[in-house]
């Protein structure tokens, strides 16, 4: 058995030295077991001399010592040769430090092999080593800009990402000065109060509009920090930036698209009668009158049916043109949607003033026009004309005055002006703006639910909410009596939150109860185009702790995106918040195709004009089975509407489709009729609700 040895008197006390650890292990024995340590090792490693001696020198180590440190470690012990490593080690206390070990052999007299350690606590060196580590793998990986200059601004480093967004290399801009990214919308009064702002606190937040390498724009969300030394001086200025271009173009066009028509760039319906409601006021004060005029395009369908959608658009982007023209600067212009525009006069005087520049639009519009296909159209215009010269005229008062009127002429022949009983306009108080937004505020809506059958499950997998009006006086009365106004209003977007609301309240009653269903709600174009269905949809899943898809979204194929890009981006929003998207009427009109292929839909409805006949008609048959291969082929479910017999029902699911609604499943009720019917001890329904 080998003994373990043992240093000489003399030997040990020329190591008991100061401020340096040293340990001594006898090579000679199986796992390197310690023979002497001296007093700086106990103070390093909180273990007393007499614990440590016969214990392996490995007793330091820890599970998280470096794997490939201990085995360079063990191949120098094994070949004799001298190592310095920095290894993970653990004290006798239980806290980690970083401990530098030089390690190197030395025989005896007799041939013995010691190893001779001296030991180092370096752990503040690795932790600043770790955080500067940290550091350069933030400053290279984050995907945010970084740009260092010295105190005179010039730039001494930028990182990847600056490359990224700006097109220029770090080499390309070391020793210039930052302002060769200016994109010359600042000047230099604002650059002068960013850096005050700097010196003062010591950093400085907001946007920059600068320009990328390749001369495009770039709008920066920037920091920039001023980074001192001991003694409070400036030495290095850091700027870091996100890219937020895209962000606050899509701003800029939501806000554009709030008030202007995004095809011909006139004033949208609701912003016209916001500005149309600041001059009826001011009528108060200057009662110079107020002329609206209504004007309506004659025969343009046929156009739009010879020639296509596109020529027609050019068509009504020609007619805005001339309408602009012919205006004065403070005059109102606007395009209602479809071939309808409206102007407002202000401070004519007399409806007779009024009327000769409803005849000189007319004489301009008449005129043919040269289309890019080489043909060339006439169309003429029915226009209405609504005066007043009291403030107390409301805006919808005045352009139902005017509506009504252009009617009027269209009824006595088209291409003439008509004009509006002028008691009329003065005393509509009461019109139908009026009388709905009243409703809409005395909880007067309510909404009426439609269940929809799943053809694999035989159950009812959702429920189209229908608004309808509990009108005091005249009982419930069906959307036909009111939507157009409450959707062509102000109110449009109040009542799409509501909406929501409403149908996130259902569905989480329904899950309370042990039902997955989920509710459908009708989108207008603007509740869609606005984003307002994204906050109000975000905002109803969080109110009722809704976690997994409610909403079934319902997109009309009748709707007329001014940007398909961006409905097709908010849609694709909506989705990652759990709705469902459906296209609604399919086949109805000549954008389902284009929608059905582009919007990110997960649901064609088939409109119930192709359902009528489909139990007796072989060419209707053909024709769904179509769609629904179509939308099949495309991922699509297929919805069919209008179900009213049970060979309806039949025929549809034969030609493969996967949800039907109608009649013969059920009608519209309200939410209590739903309960007793399908949730109450006592229901029976021909459907069950699908359970959780």
């Amino acid at each position: 058995m080998t003994h373990l040895a043992t240093l000489p008197d003399q030997l040990t006390k020329l190591l008991d030295t100061p401020g340096q650890a040293i340990s001594v292990a006898d090579a000679d024995i199986q796992d390197t077991p310690l023979i002497y340590v001296n007093e700086a090792f106990e103070t390093l490693t909180g273990y007393r001399r007499e614990d440590v001696i016969g214990r392996s020198c490995r007793f330091l180590q820890n599970e998280d010592t470096d794997p490939s440190a201990i085995q360079q470690l063990r191949t120098a012990i094994r070949q004799s040769t001298p190592i310095t490593l920095t290894l993970k080690n653990r004290r006798r206390d239980g806290t980690d430090f970083w401990n530098e070990l030089s390690l190197s052999t030395l025989y005896g007299d007799s041939g013995r092999r010691y190893l001779v350690g001296l030991q180092r606590d370096v752990s503040e060196r690795e932790r600043a080593w770790q955080q500067m580590k940290l550091n350069q793998a933030v400053f290279h990986n984050t995907h945010d800009g970084i740009l260092v200059t010295d105190a005179q601004k010039r730039i001494v480093d930028t990182n990847p990402a600056f490359t990224r967004l700006t097109g220029y290399s770090r080499e390309e801009v070391l020793g210039k000065k930052p302002n060769l990214l200016s994109s010359g919308k600042h000047d230099s009064g604002f650059y002068q109060s960013m850096f005050a702002a700097v010196e003062a606190r010591g950093f400085w937040t907001g946007d920059i509009w600068n320009t990328r390498k390749d001369g495009s724009q770039l709008i920066e969300n920037t920091t920039i920090s001023a980074i001192r030394d001991e003694n409070g001086v400036i030495i290095h200025y850091i700027g870091v930036f996100r890219d937020i271009t895209q962000r606050r173009m899509n701003q800029a066009r939501l806000e554009r698209m709030a008030s202007y028509d995004m095809l011909t760039g006139l004033f949208n319906r609701s912003h016209f009668n916001v500005l149309l409601e600041r001059q009826l006021e001011s009528l108060e004060f200057t009662q110079s009158g107020i002329a609206v005029l209504f004007l309506d395009l004659d025969d343009f369908k046929p156009i739009n049916d010879s020639f296509g959608h596109s020529t027609g658009d050019e068509l009504l982007v020609e007619i805005s043109r001339r309408l602009k023209r012919l205006m004065r600067a403070n005059d109102l212009t606007a395009r209602f949607g479809g071939d309808e525009f409206v102007i407002a006069l202000s401070g004519l005087g007399t409806v007779d003033k009024a009327a000769k520049v409803a005849q000189k639009v007319l004489d301009d519009i008449i005129q043919p026009y040269a289309l890019d296909n080489g043909e060339k159209v006439t169309v003429s215009a029915s226009i209405g004309i609504a005066f007043t010269t009291t403030h107390e005229t409301g805006s919808s008062a005045l352009l139902d005055a005017a509506d009504a009127a252009m009617y009027d002429a269209k009824q006595k022949g088209k291409n003439r002006i008509a004009v509006a009983d002028t008691q009329l306009t003065e005393s509509m108080a009461d019109d139908a703006y009026v009388g709905i937004k009243a409703a809409f505020e005395r909880g007067e809506l309510e909404l009426y639910f439609q269940p929809i059958l799943s053809m694999a499950s035989g159950e009812i997998v959702s429920l189209e909410a229908l608004v309808r009006w509990r009108h005091p006086d005249k009982g419930v009365l069906g959307p036909h009596h009111f939507i157009d106004t409450l959707l062509h209003s102000s109110l449009s977007l109040p009542y799409g939150r509501w909406l929501i609301d409403q149908a996130g309240q259902v569905a989480n009653r329904l899950r309370q109860l042990g039902y997955d269903v989920m509710v459908n709600v009708n989108l207008s174009q603007d509740q869609i185009e606005t984003g307002a269905f994204i906050e109000a949809l975000s905002a109803t899943r969080h109110r009722y702790d809704l976690n997994t898809p409610f909403l079934v979204a319902e997109v009309l194929e009748s709707t007329h995106f001014h940007d398909l890009d961006l409905a097709c981006s908010l849609l694709s929003e909506a989705r990652q918040l759990g709705a469902l998207i459906a296209l609604d009427d399919f086949g109805s009109g000549i954008s389902s195709i284009t929608y059905a292929s582009q919007l990110p839909l997960n649901t064609i409805k088939i409109d119930r004009s192709a359902i009528m006949h489909v139990d007796v008609r072989k060419d209707q048959r053909l024709f769904i089975r179509g769609i629904t291969a179509m939308g099949h082929a495309m991922q699509r479910q297929v919805l069919a509407e209008g179900i009213e017999t049970e060979e309806q029902l039949n025929s549809v699911k034969a030609l493969g489709c996967d949800m039907a609604q109608g009649y013969w499943i059920d009608k519209p009720m309200p939410y209590d009729q739903l309960h007793q019917r399908y949730v109450a001890p006592s229901a029976s329904p021909r459907y069950p609700l699908r359970r959780v």
